[in-house]
């Protein structure tokens, strides 16, 4: 018999679990090599099993389907699996003599074993990642109604590992403090901020110079005042602010005095996205005309035309008004009729 070694931890993140892998492999080995076991593959994965589609577990399944070998070599089973569908997989395979033999460090799973030992302790693993992420949730809305932030600490405060809450950052702190004054007066753009940034060398956590879109979510944040948002609620917070509400508010009237004015546009046409022009290929687009008599009448009329937004050619088709558009459509689909059957259901849904 062929076995495939299955080693994996349940992070990628190099300073968790660090010696996880290396323990795995020389504990495995040692084993097979008492026990006699050939292993002909060593698969190694760096990812959770709490969801499916791991894709090096999925290649070795594959693998196994196609015979390239009939046991697994693993620390626990739920190395292998912590989901119902990873879980109920090696199951099956097993009780179908496709997988003959699973060897752990403790014990050895047969495909003529009880299916009910296996099912227990697949079953105790699945529970673990349900039993930790509620955990998990209730430990951080805890966390939240104490006032401690939940996250990543924002550029001008640091996470603090010892008392688990974030700090102010004395010195980036003064330069978030005078960027939000300095575009509280109205003469600043997001630029400028932008600017100002990186002028006094504060970088994002990848090296690079602030973004815009950056600038707009530090500048709209209300945890700089002492307010943040989780759950989509806003709690305040127990960590010492770095600017006062009525700055925050000053900001955030700059803000919205300074966006984008609303685009004015208008109505989408029951045919844009359904259709596309014959010639180019490219969307069609519609729009509205109004026509004014001088014996007072007014009319109102849709035409739909090639956006024309080719690179390859460019496209000479002239608009169309919507009634002989609706013309040529009706004709189309006169020459199809659907099942009565069909519309039944369709009129249901």
């Amino acid at each position: 018999m062929n076995y495939f070694l299955y080693a994996r931890k349940s992070t990628d993140v190099e300073d968790k679990q660090v010696r996880s892998i290396d323990d795995q492999l020389a504990v495995l080995r040692a084993l097979a090599k008492t026990e006699g076991l050939n292993i002909s593959e060593e698969f190694i994965e760096k990812q959770s099993a709490k969801m499916p589609g791991r894709p090096i577990f999925n290649e070795m399944m594959k693998k196994i389907q196609k015979s390239e070998a009939q046991g697994i070599i693993c620390w626990k089973l739920d190395r292998l699996g912590r989901n119902p569908i990873d879980n109920g997989q090696i199951s099956w395979l097993l009780q179908e003599g496709v997988i003959q033999h699973i060897q752990t460090p403790e014990r050895s799973y047969y495909s003529k074993d009880s299916v009910l030992l296996m099912a227990v302790e697949f079953g105790m693993a699945n529970q673990y990642i349900l039993d930790l992420r509620t955990n998990t949730k209730r430990g951080l809305y805890e966390k939240v109604k104490r006032g401690e932030y939940p996250s990543i600490a924002p550029i001008g405060y640091i996470n603090d590992i010892r008392i688990k809450q974030i700090v102010v950052d004395r010195k980036k702190a003064k330069i978030v403090k005078e960027a939000f004054e300095l575009y509280s007066h109205g003469q600043s753009r997001l630029e400028d901020i932008a600017e100002f940034f990186l002028k006094c060398g504060v970088m994002s956590k990848e090296g690079n110079r602030i973004h815009l879109t950056r600038v707009t979510k530090i500048l709209s944040n209300p945890l700089y005042c002492g307010l943040f948002r989780y759950g989509g609620e806003i709690y305040e917070g127990s960590y010492e602010p770095i600017i006062s509400k009525q700055l925050f508010d000053r900001v955030q009237e700059v803000l919205r005095l300074r966006g984008k004015p609303e685009r004015k546009g208008n109505d989408p046409q029951a045919l844009c996205g359904l259709l596309r022009c014959g010639t180019c290929g490219m969307g069609i687009t519609a729009e509205q005309k109004t026509k004014y008599q001088k014996n007072g009448n007014v009319h109102h009329y849709t035409y739909y035309r090639c956006t024309k937004k080719s690179k390859v050619m460019k496209c000479s088709e002239p608009c169309i008004r919507e009634e002989e558009l609706d013309r040529q459509l009706t004709a189309l689909i006169k020459n199809y009729a659907l099942p009565s059957e069909w519309a039944a259901e369709l009129s249901k849904m």
